[in-house]
């Protein structure tokens, strides 16, 4: 069992690249429908997380490893550092994500809900909606404009779910069925179980001198 939660999770990470690259890639496009729906005043634009088009440097990401460089003694960091160092952080918390959803998938067959979406769902009530607002880099959702909630949790069900079909991509090429294999691999040790009274009275009635 460990064995196969490792590579389930391993299947996640692998997953995770190109869920977390269409996430980026869709939340322009998110960013611009939402903000027809509601527009937001340039105030609301200003806050972190709000405007991914306009302030890319001013999203989660970039603001946290702004305040980890000053609290190190590095910072502040310049524009151009933190547009480099976003998509670091961006990627790796895909992939941890991932492992751990890879292996909850596969353990528990149920965190697949909605095709992932519930899982990316989830993750925008962990990240976005407590740990972040607790950490004091990004105002909770509810305080946030209603485009930039919008966009913002729309493009985690989208995470989710290239997530999930990453995952069934990857088991399928990779075979990952160990339920399904184990009986393949005791069927001969039980047919040969289910031979061996038959070819025991036989032996049996053999004479001696046979």
């Amino acid at each position: 069992m460990r064995k196969t939660l490792a590579t389930a999770a391993l299947i996640g990470v692998a997953a995770s690249i190109p869920a977390s690259k269409f996430k980026g890639i869709t939340e322009s496009r998110l960013q611009r429908a939402a903000e027809a729906l509601w527009p937001p005043t340039e105030q609301e634009k200003q806050l972190v997380g709000a405007d991914p088009t306009g302030h890319l440097e001013n999203m989660p990401p970039a603001v946290l490893a702004d305040r980890v460089a000053r609290r190190l003694g590095r910072g502040p960091l310049d524009t151009p550092t933190k547009l480099r160092v976003q998509p670091v952080i961006h990627y790796t918390f895909g992939a941890l994500f991932g492992a751990v959803y890879g292996a909850l998938a596969e353990a528990f067959p149920a965190a697949t809900a909605g095709a992932g979406m519930a899982a990316g769902a989830g993750l925008y009530a962990a990240s976005h909606g407590t740990t972040l607002p607790l950490l004091r880099i990004q105002e909770p959702p509810w305080r946030l404009p209603r485009a930039a909630f919008a966009w913002e949790f729309t493009s985690h069900l989208l995470f989710g779910l290239g997530l999930e079909l990453g995952r069934r991509s990857a088991s399928r090429v990779l075979a990952v069925r160990p339920r399904a294999s184990r009986p393949a691999e005791d069927g001969p040790s039980r047919a040969w179980h289910a031979r061996e009274p038959g070819t025991y009275r036989a032996r049996a009635g053999r004479s001696p001198s046979s």
